[in-house]
């Protein structure tokens, strides 16, 4: 964004969400606090990067670590979106398995 934005407009999410999502960096904040509570960050941070919890969430939140704001590598921003993707996937087929499963019997 090049000009200044009014107050109105920082004072409305959804200007500020999509001045956020201009930068990998500010998408990547925005989906995990979009999907708090839905998603794993331990379960992403183990199964897709083999890291500790406290890795990933220091590069979502911009940490900084040794005296260095820790940020995705490009493949790390790669590898987070295909680990989105396989878990859209992976969700897609459970919900599917759920509809086309028969019904309890009582």
């Amino acid at each position: 964004m090049s000009e200044k934005p009014t107050f109105e407009q920082v004072c409305d999410p959804e200007f500020r969400r999509k001045v956020q999502i201009e930068t990998k960096s500010g998408a990547t904040y925005v989906a995990f606090m979009e999907l708090k509570g839905v998603i794993n960050n331990s379960g992403i941070a183990r199964e897709y990067f083999h890291r500790s919890p406290s890795w990933l969430l220091q590069r979502i939140n911009g940490n900084t670590v040794f005296d260095k704001k820790a940020g995705f590598r490009p493949e790390e921003y790669r590898q987070l979106a295909e680990a989105f993707r396989d878990i859209a996937r992976r969700l897609q087929q459970h919900a599917d398995e759920i509809e086309a499963a028969a019904p309890d019997q009582e």
